[in-house]
């Protein structure tokens, strides 16, 4: 009777534990407490792993659907595993790898924004879905910086004892915006050249320069040649300190110099020369026949007029 009535009490709770089996949990293996960050590399190709579990404390096998839950216009693909078995009493984990979209899209996405992906374990009894879990969590990229200086030859051409402008490009093909800290110029075989300017660059901000090249930010340097420069061709560098990473860059040019109307008026100069030679004779001989003559007039005036007043007496 006894043994009854503990029995009972037996069956029902036997039953709920079967109606209400242990749970399981779909938790990550990645720290995902702040924004997950995938590696970049220089040519905007982005790899990156994202580590999940699932812990089954039941006795028997669980069958889990996976889903993946995220804004597909974004920079970023998942591939993980549509659905996967967990033996029971056991932990398993899955990865998720993630792969980029094309370089202007990768490039194109600022860092300060994330995409966030939502992992949706579903668990199913044959076809049927019983329970459900999920996790989520935020992804980005690092910041990339990455200022490119291109000067443009000048137009005009640079004599010596003048000067001539030219342009200087920064475009920034980060994916962040930069400035510029500092600009430089390095001027090789013409101790006699300098640029002025670059003072203009110093705190710059260049925003991202996109696929048509908007953002590019242009600046007016010039050329100075002393008087005494040789006519010769000297390499010019400009060089700036990105913000953003500590980097410096630079671009590079040939410039010619030419003497003062060295090249075109030699041949002119010589003939000059002769000619002012042979002026310069002539303006000498004329003035001693002008002075020859004058005596001569005078002489004969003054003969005449001796003569005209014997006359008269």
């Amino acid at each position: 009777m006894l043994l009854t009535f503990v029995l009972s009490f037996s069956l029902p709770l036997s039953s709920a534990q079967e109606l209400n089996p242990p749970s399981w949990e779909l938790g990550w293996d990645t720290d995902m407490d702040s924004t997950y960050l995938v590696d970049l590399e220089d040519d905007w190709d982005l790899t990156g792993e994202l580590v999940f579990y699932i812990n089954n404390e039941r006795t028997g096998e669980l069958n889990v659907d996976l889903t993946y839950d995220y804004d597909e216009e974004g920079p970023f693909e998942f591939d993980g595993p549509d659905s996967v078995s967990v033996g029971g009493s056991s932990n398993k984990s899955f990865s998720i790898s993630i792969t980029g979209a094309d370089a202007e899209t990768v490039r194109a996405f600022s860092p300060s924004s994330s995409i966030k992906l939502t992992v949706l374990g579903q668990e199913t009894v044959g076809e049927t879905p019983v329970a459900e879990n999920e996790i989520e969590g935020e992804i980005s990229t690092p910041r990339m910086y990455q200022l490119v200086p291109e000067v443009q030859l000048p137009t005009d051409t640079l004599f010596s004892g003048s000067w001539v402008e030219f342009d200087l490009e920064v475009s920034n093909l980060g994916n962040n915006q930069d400035a510029i800290t500092s600009g430089e110029a390095t001027i090789r075989s013409c101790p006699h050249l300098s640029v002025t300017g670059l003072d203009s660059l110093e705190g710059t901000v260049v925003e991202v320069t996109d696929e048509n090249g908007t953002g590019v930010a242009s600046f007016t340097l010039r050329l100075e040649a002393t008087s005494s420069h040789q006519e010769r061709t000297c390499e010019v560098s400009i060089s700036i300190l990105s913000e953003g990473d500590g980097t410096t860059r630079s671009s590079t040019m040939n410039v010619n110099v030419e003497a003062q109307q060295s090249t075109d008026t030699s041949g002119d100069a010589n003939d000059e020369g002769e000619d002012d030679g042979m002026t310069s004779t002539g303006s000498e001989s004329m003035p001693a026949l002008s002075l020859i003559e004058i005596f001569f007039v005078l002489l004969l005036t003054s003969w005449f007029s001796l003569r005209s007043q014997r006359d008269f007496l």
